[in-house]
């Protein structure tokens, strides 16, 4: 059986306005059920955030709103094996259009690092 990339999360909200987590789950992994990340995104970088390597293929889903949940923005990861990625990212709601999500992700020897950007349009 192949192992499942960790994956490491840094989250950059490049926006004034402050993001609220609406949800958060993990689907499928064999070393962790949960993840932890922050309530609320200010302005900045929050790193020291991801999961573990695991025996079987999983999926980290999350969702942060600018507005009380009329705006959600949402990041879909899905690992399988060694380099297995697709990133899914999702804008929906009634300012959808205002926001901009973005993904630059990088394969480490101790599996994938992530940085997932939330930023305004002008």
């Amino acid at each position: 059986m192949t192992t499942t990339a960790a994956l490491t999360i840094l989250l950059t909200n490049s926006s004034s306005q402050n993001l609220t987590l609406k949800s958060c789950k993990v689907i499928g992994s064999s070393s962790a059920s949960t993840l932890k990340l922050p309530e609320t995104l200010t302005r900045g970088t929050y790193g020291g955030l991801g999961l573990p390597s695991s025996e079987t293929p999983y999926i980290a889903e999350w969702v942060y709103t600018p507005n009380d949940g009329n705006t959600l923005l949402s990041f879909t990861t899905s690992l399988n094996g060694p380099t297995g990625l697709t990133i899914i990212p999702a804008e929906t709601g009634h300012d959808a259009r205002f926001w901009q999500l973005g993904e630059g992700p990088d394969l480490t020897n101790e599996g994938w690092i992530v940085r997932y950007y939330y930023a305004a349009k002008p």
